[in-house]
């Protein structure tokens, strides 16, 4: 096993940043691009690792018992990554279940979503040159919804007026908000 070790390090590193990424993904900011650039170089290495060490295996008949323990823990790696790209686990889902899904798309494809969850907490997502979530609690009176409690600085609005006419939610920063951002309701 001392002879793949490296193999081994990169398999265990990949497997253990793909199924964790819900939590870390959304705090690296402009950072997350090249996180995944180099999470998908990583990936690719192995995957032509694999195709060489299964090649060395058909040559020497199997009879590496720790070659075959590499063979075994890259493919699934590769596999579970390829399958299941976010994780084994689902985490969005363990936080409750979608009570509104809202979410525009802007210029250069840079995308918001809102979710607000039955379990009374939210999370808010802008996508654009790298991934930004915040996270909080929400409570819902009549069509205002009221934020506390959010997790980051760059998404504190005070309210949301829900527009079911319009389909869509409207979050102010303040009352006096001039520009506020308007979000297409896609699940309710």
């Amino acid at each position: 096993m001392k002879k793949y070790t490296l193999q081994f390090t990169l398999t265990f590193l990949l497997f253990i940043f793909v199924n964790t990424s819900f939590y870390w993904e959304g705090n690296l900011g402009l950072m997350a691009f090249p996180a995944f650039l180099v999470l998908f170089v990583v990936y690719f290495i192995l995957a032509i690792e694999l195709i060489r060490q299964i090649y060395i295996s058909f040559r020497d008949k199997f009879a590496n018992k720790a070659r075959n323990i590499l063979l075994i823990c890259i493919s699934l790696c590769l596999l579970i990554t390829t399958i299941r790209p976010n994780g084994i686990i689902d985490f969005d889902r363990l936080e409750g279940a979608d009570r509104i899904v809202a979410s525009a798309e802007g210029t250069a494809n840079c995308s918001s979503r809102l979710k607000l969850k039955d379990s009374e907490k939210f999370t808010f997502e802008s996508i654009c040159f790298g991934i930004e979530r915040s996270k909080g609690e929400y409570k819902i009176i009549k069509d205002t919804i009221y934020f506390t409690k959010t997790t980051r600085n760059s998404f504190n609005p005070a309210f949301a007026i829900i527009d079911k006419q319009e389909s869509e939610i409207i979050i102010y920063n303040n009352k006096n908000d001039k520009n506020p951002m308007h979000l297409s309701i896609i699940h309710q």
